[in-house]
């Protein structure tokens, strides 16, 4: 059903990681709601009593793989902003802001079936395996650095989450394959000094 990477390393203990790749794969070609955990198997060249000694249904692998979504995304932003960074100027706070937003919508962009499995109903009952900042910290910190240089008021809880839903939204539509603007550098811009504008 996907195409795997070569299966030996799959084996001694590593099966619950090729199984959330496979899952991953599937999301990538968008054929993640055909997947199931007997076809993973054959397709790994496994039993399915092994895979099911690492998930115990398919719902159980879907939330690993919300979870490995959300991990992503947190790489992304790590990459535009590293979370133990700060911004030195009002411009430089700024710039934060927008590449977090940026991130956010090209990530949505690039994986539109894995975006939507992570903003459902597994990706609320998925929990991070890695020691990093949630993607929501990010923007916490971001709006806070805006404040302390007066770009916004200091944001309060109404505020991260207007800006989180305006973002979102954005993000939303950039992954739909009926709008085809959303992804253009002045648009996401533009958005966002809206949202600044809103918050000052």
């Amino acid at each position: 059903m996907v195409e795997t990477k070569t299966l030996s390393r799959h084996h001694h203990g590593n099966l619950k990681e090729a199984l959330v790749e496979y899952a991953l794969d599937a999301a990538r070609a968008g054929v993640l709601n055909d997947l199931s955990l007997r076809q993973a198997s054959r397709d790994l060249g496994v039993s399915p009593g092994a895979a099911y000694r690492h998930f115990k249904d398919r719902n159980s692998l879907m939330r690993h793989v919300a979870q490995r979504g959300f991990d992503e995304l947190a790489s992304r932003f790590e990459a535009a902003i590293p979370f133990a960074s700060q911004a030195q100027t009002s411009g430089d706070a700024r710039d934060r802001f927008l590449s977090l937003a940026h991130a956010y919508v090209a990530f949505s962009k690039d994986n539109p079936t894995l975006w939507r499995l992570m903003f459902g109903r597994f990706g609320l009952s998925s929990s991070s395996e890695t020691a990093r900042p949630s993607t929501y910290e990010w923007l916490s910190k971001s709006l806070v650095e805006l404040a302390v240089f007066d770009v916004i008021r200091p944001p309060d809880g109404a505020a991260q989450f207007f800006a989180w839903s305006a973002i979102h939204g954005l993000s939303d539509l950039s992954s739909s394959p009926a709008v085809s603007f959303v992804d253009d550098k002045t648009v996401i811009e533009a958005h966002c000094e809206f949202i600044l504008a809103a918050l000052s």
